[in-house]
């Protein structure tokens, strides 16, 4: 008899330990749309595409971020759109043609990708076709995801007032980056949003690891 309820006893502490188990494992399970798409860090390539403004930092290209045919498209909406035109530096390629174009009210944001949990930092080219690029606000900020698939937004920068095609200033990731990813990595995405005024942006970039 003291047998059998050992063997009981054993029984029930193993079954209470696969339900723990499994609920550890559970945030892992229930990742969302950013970790499930996300851009392999595989597929990433790099250059330096700031480096005649001082930033020899290695950068790769936010998915769709050219704005070019045939590239990942960007989640668009209240009145953005892909317009003709190219930032005037080409540090993509010079056959390059296309920018996004965001009135007031429009809000673009990117497919996710990879990137490491080091302060990964965004940079692009922009300019601001409201009165000479003397008036406008644009807002920059990252989607990340917890471990339960649920998406958090956090501001990383925002739109310089200029009239010609400029590159930003670097936009910091300075939110709590889970390690959702193989290899402590996670996804990100990026949504720009005019609040005023009618912006271009180009060439979106990300140095995903900080290699500073």
């Amino acid at each position: 008899m003291k047998g059998t309820r050992m063997a009981g006893k054993l029984k029930i502490f193993i079954a209470l330990a696969t339900t723990a188990a499994a609920a550890i494992a559970a945030p892992a399970a229930n990742a969302g749309l950013l970790v499930t798409s996300a851009e392999s860090c595989a597929s990433q390539h790099f250059s330096q595409p700031f480096s005649a403004w001082g930033d020899n930092a290695n950068y790769t290209p936010v998915p769709g971020g050219a704005f070019e045919p045939g590239q990942k498209g960007w989640a668009l909406s209240g009145g953005a759109k892909i317009v003709s035109g190219n930032e005037r530096y080409y540090v993509r390629s010079s056959g390059d043609s296309r920018s996004l174009q965001l009135p007031a009210g429009a809000v673009a944001t990117s497919p996710s990708m990879c990137v490491g949990l080091a302060e990964p930092t965004i940079r692009w080219f922009q300019k601001n076709s409201s009165l000479l690029g003397l008036t406008g606000s644009m807002t920059v900020s990252v989607l990340t995801e917890t471990s339960l698939g649920l998406v958090t937004e956090t501001p990383v920068g925002g739109g310089l007032l200029t009239s010609a095609w400029s590159p930003s200033l670097t936009g910091v990731v300075v939110t709590n980056l889970l390690p959702l990813l193989p290899d402590d990595k996670t996804a990100v995405a990026f949504r720009f949003r005019s609040l005023t005024g009618t912006w271009n942006v180009d060439d979106v970039y990300v140095d995903p690891f900080a290699r500073r």
